[in-house]
């Protein structure tokens, strides 16, 4: 499939309205005019829809995913992308999984195999991959082993230890168990793992003593700053390029981004991007990892994806989305910005209006009046009533 002589590029988000979602668009804002961007979304109140050239509205990939399928083929058939991108785990492993059912889609989805994408999106895999890819990764087990299991797991590595969801993201529903009593209740959840803690193990400590004497905080955050490690995959299999990057958390999400320029670490950047390059994958990767103490460097997270960070990554300047465009569209990259030491990430307000609202859920479509075609007003662009 090829745009017409003279068109511009297509490009397609799958959850176009996530935090991934926001960021693409923020990181391509200087290169709109060049480009039609399209979003594939299962919710239609999101504010931020409606800055895309076009919408889809699709069923939950997760909750249904049958019908998410066919739905996928409609958009695919009616919108023509020249470039799919994923911005949720889900995303990536349902696009591995296409490409691997038809590979002509080679060079048109940005992923790469399915096998990997999997251990990407399920951590208890995460750490069986990181295995088989001699990576050091935080050792982790099966929140449903043994209870014997887990008591020795515990006994090895110590408290805190962190529980959190299989296909979890965004720290949610993670917990840091401090005793064996919390340990067995938070394993009764259904797919849990239990992983090593890398962080400060001391202040989690103390935080938990002064929140027993004093009572709970109404707001906090025991995350600290992470390294995280963004890569850009070639479809040859070529590293195009990684960037180092320490990210404050809070709440899940990072709040400032700076540079980390260590040789040391750019090292392993490079080496573990080329070996998810040798094994298969293809794209965006990120790592995230944590160092505790002297001890190495240590991964306790893949995802094959952009992140909440990649707008802040193209201000300190690592412009992965031109990166991407130039090694999987062949387009000329954009001036960079002046590149930053430090970015911090602010909350910005948005509103939408209603009628884009009752438009998408009512024909499953909606696009920017200003280029609006009614020709493009066919069957194939409205899902049926049941899959919404």
């Amino acid at each position: 499939m090829s745009r017409p002589a003279g068109g511009q590029p297509r490009i397609l988000l799958l959850s176009g309205a996530s935090l991934v979602g926001q960021n693409v668009l923020a990181s391509l804002a200087h290169r709109r005019n060049s480009l039609r961007l399209m979003a594939a979304s299962s919710v239609a109140e999101e504010p931020i829809l409606y800055d895309f050239d076009a919408v889809y509205l699709t069923p939950a990939i997760r909750a249904a995913p049958d019908a998410f399928v066919k739905r996928f083929g409609e958009v695919l058939a009616h919108c023509q992308p020249d470039l799919v991108i994923p911005c949720r785990d889900d995303d990536v492993t349902f696009l591995a999984e296409q490409l691997n059912i038809d590979p002509a889609q080679t060079g048109r989805f940005l992923c790469g195999n399915s096998s990997l994408a999997m251990g990407m999106l399920d951590k208890l895999e995460s750490w069986h991959l990181a295995n088989r890819l001699g990576l050091p990764f935080a050792p982790t087990v099966d929140g449903h082993d043994d209870p014997d299991a887990l008591a020795d797991f515990a006994a090895e590595h110590g408290f805190p230890l962190i529980v959190k969801p299989r296909r979890g993201f965004a720290s949610m529903g993670v917990r840091l168990v401090l005793n064996e009593m919390q340990l067995r209740h938070a394993c009764s959840q259904p797919d849990v793992i239990v992983q090593r803690y890398l962080g400060d193990r001391p202040s989690v400590l103390a935080f938990a003593e002064d929140s027993a004497r004093l009572g709970l905080p109404l707001f906090h955050s025991l995350e600290e700053t992470k390294l995280s490690l963004q890569a850009a995959i070639a479809p040859n299999g070529s590293l195009s390029a990684v960037c180092a990057t320490g990210n404050l958390m809070r709440m899940g999400r990072s709040q400032s981004v700076h540079l980390v320029n260590e040789p040391q670490i750019d090292h392993l950047a490079h080496r573990w991007a080329s070996v998810f390059a040798d094994a298969g994958w293809r794209g965006p990767l990120n790592i995230q990892c944590q160092q505790r103490g002297e001890e190495e460097i240590t991964i306790f997270e893949f995802n094959g994806r952009f992140t909440g960070a990649t707008a802040a990554r193209r201000l300190l300047g690592f412009d992965e989305l031109g990166l991407a465009l130039r090694d999987w569209l062949r387009l000329p990259p954009a001036a960079p910005p002046i590149p930053k030491a430090n970015v911090v990430r602010y909350p910005v307000s948005w509103s939408t209006e209603s009628e884009n609202v009752e438009r998408l859920l009512r024909e499953g479509y909606w696009e920017r009046l200003s280029c609006y075609d009614a020709s493009m007003e066919s069957p194939a662009c409205r899902p049926e009533r049941n899959s919404t």
